[in-house]
């Protein structure tokens, strides 16, 4: 295994739509939580895991190209990938599509840092997360 991802099929709803009516630019920002919590369950890197270890972990960074726009109704593929990186953050690249046309509608990248329960920056890997990285030493 060369690379850890996931893709998840989102349903756009009607509660989803701006003014112009396609999807508002801020609920991509669901969907790609949606693939995370996919990932995590999948590969076991849950939030829960994080808590449970005494840490958070929020966005500290994120950028989005978008391509095409989604309309109510559609389904959107989102897929996540695991990027491998130093230090203590943790870094997904994301792809979303149109399941009906597989138009690319965005594509995105997110990096998050760690933080104890009490708020503070968590210069080092925690335990936890050097612990899951060490069941995929192909990703180094």
């Amino acid at each position: 295994m060369s690379e850890l991802s996931v893709t998840v099929r989102v349903p756009v709803r009607f509660s989803e739509m701006d003014p112009i009516r396609v999807v508002w630019h801020g609920n991509y920002l669901k969907y790609m939580e949606d693939a995370r919590e996919a990932f995590g369950r999948r590969y076991g890197l849950s939030y829960k895991l994080m808590v449970d270890s005494g840490y958070y972990c929020p966005l500290f960074d994120y950028h989005v190209r978008f391509a095409h726009s989604a309309d109510y109704e559609d389904i959107l593929l989102v897929t996540i990938k695991y990027k491998p990186a130093k230090g203590a953050k943790i870094c997904f690249e994301y792809e979303i599509y149109r399941e009906r046309d597989n138009a690319l509608v965005l594509t995105a990248s997110t990096i998050q840092l760690f933080t104890t329960v009490d708020g503070v920056l968590e210069p080092s890997e925690p335990e936890f997360y050097r612990k899951w990285k060490s069941q995929y030493p192909e990703l180094k």
